[in-house]
């Protein structure tokens, strides 16, 4: 078999982005142009797409859904799953031509994606191991739940008895509502808080209309009292962002939210849950194992 090389190198349309990421089976939402964009609009411009196409001597050819931050390549904003997606059956030869072309290219910072069959052996300078949890759901949502711990299996069926109920949040006002959820949880976090996001970024989500977003909420005694942002791509649904009113963490809407997304992820086909990554909260970590996830190496490599 001849010897591949990258033939040449090109600026992504948004088409063909698009294209690329919704064929991509180990695409996640975070590999989108739309996150990309909604990045861009929440900095002011001070973090802007500029996606590249790699086109090897096979034909084949890999997308690069970056973002530039001044001189540094941001395969992915707010430190979410980035690298290339293809359309195409990479392979390993493939796979070392676009890191070698990375490493050789940029500045970067490119925290890996756990789903991509390729990645693997070091590539960067500098490596900060992290990682995720995740379910698999090909199974159905009754095994799935079958795997919760004990103690996670009851606070769900506890929050339904106290009448918590769960729904996608259409209007404004919901979006804001969760919004001050989430400014009591920052109260309450502290300095354990790992990332402060302000209005606007939410307001842009929520003014995209987009099928890739959902804001999961929580009612309780007519109030919102919980959420979870889940981010969707053809395959993979990730519960990038939530938070819970302290007053009412003991009806358990936060577990009831993850019970009410993952049966739906499972009902529409996903091939996985991802529960992303905890920021190296013991706690976070344990209540994402109680939900029977599975661990995934996510590290972050910056280039040197």
């Amino acid at each position: 078999m001849e010897l591949v090389h990258i033939s040449h190198v090109q600026h992504a349309t948004a088409v063909v982005w698009d294209q690329i990421w919704q064929e991509c089976g180990y695409a996640t939402y975070y590999h989108s142009r739309e996150w990309a964009e909604i990045w861009n609009v929440y900095t002011s411009g001070e973090i802007y797409p500029d996606p590249i196409r790699i086109i090897f001597t096979d034909g084949w050819s890999a997308l690069l859904p970056c973002s530039r931050n001044k001189d540094t390549f941001i395969t992915s904003p707010a430190s979410t799953y980035g690298g290339w997606i293809s359309q195409d059956p990479l392979r390993v030869e493939h796979a070392e031509l676009l890191k070698d072309y990375m490493n050789r290219s940029f500045k970067y910072t490119w925290r890996l994606n756990p789903y991509d069959p390729l990645i693997t052996g070091a590539g960067a300078a500098r490596v900060r191991e992290d990682e995720t949890y995740m379910l698999t759901l090909g199974e159905g949502f009754d095994t799935v739940f079958n795997r919760w711990s004990h103690g996670h299996r009851s606070a769900a069926r506890k929050a339904i008895r106290e009448g918590v109920t769960i729904r996608i949040a259409s209007m404004e006002s919901e979006w804001r509502a969760y919004y001050q959820v989430y400014q009591d949880s920052l109260r309450r976090w502290g300095s354990r808080a790992t990332s402060h996001y302000s209005w606007p970024l939410f307001e842009e989500m929520l003014q995209r209309n987009s099928s890739h977003i959902k804001l999961w909420i929580a009612n309780y005694l007519g109030k919102i009292i919980a959420g979870s942002l889940v981010l969707y791509s053809s395959t993979h649904a990730g519960a990038w962002h939530g938070a819970a009113q302290e007053e009412y963490l003991h009806v358990r809407p936060a577990i009831l939210i993850k019970h009410e997304s993952i049966r739906h992820a499972c009902e529409l086909g996903y091939k996985w849950f991802d529960f992303n990554p905890s920021g190296g909260h013991k706690g976070v970590i344990d209540f994402k194992k109680n939900f029977g996830a599975q661990v995934k190496s996510a590290p972050v490599w910056s280039s040197s």
